[in-house]
């Protein structure tokens, strides 16, 4: 004969299993707060930076590299995003010196990947 209390149990453990298979399965990266700051910090020092004023540029490449590196650290899907970004405004304070218009330009994809990270943390589940 069997016991309500051994099928509540079987079903109970059918069930938290199924959870974390389903869970498992569907791989959504959860919101994490520190990157969320790092990349607010990143968007303002960016949005910050002027290709004239070569200290704004260290001071946004310094603030995008720590995001980069935390991406890494965190294995996060967007740090080959992060990494472009670094990239940018790498090449924009190369520019800096020698032609203001491309180190615009650069400074303006960096914005543009900043807004794509944007839209891609801020669908996470919090």
């Amino acid at each position: 004969m069997i016991n309500i209390q051994k099928i509540i149990l079987l079903f109970s453990c059918f069930l938290l299993v199924g959870c974390s298979t389903i869970s498992g399965m569907m791989n959504v990266k959860e919101h994490d707060s520190v990157l969320a700051l790092a990349y607010v910090d990143s968007k303002i020092t960016t949005y910050n930076a002027d290709c004239e004023v070569y200290e704004t540029l260290e001071d946004a490449w310094s603030q995008v590299i720590w995001m980069h590196e935390y991406a890494i650290f965190v294995n996060d899907p967007q740090k080959e995003t992060t990494g472009n970004v670094v990239s940018d405004i790498d090449k924009a304070i190369d520019y800096s010196i020698d032609n203001i218009d491309v180190c615009n330009r650069f400074l303006n994809l960096a914005k543009i990947k900043l807004k794509i990270l944007k839209k891609t943390w801020s669908s996470r589940w919090i």
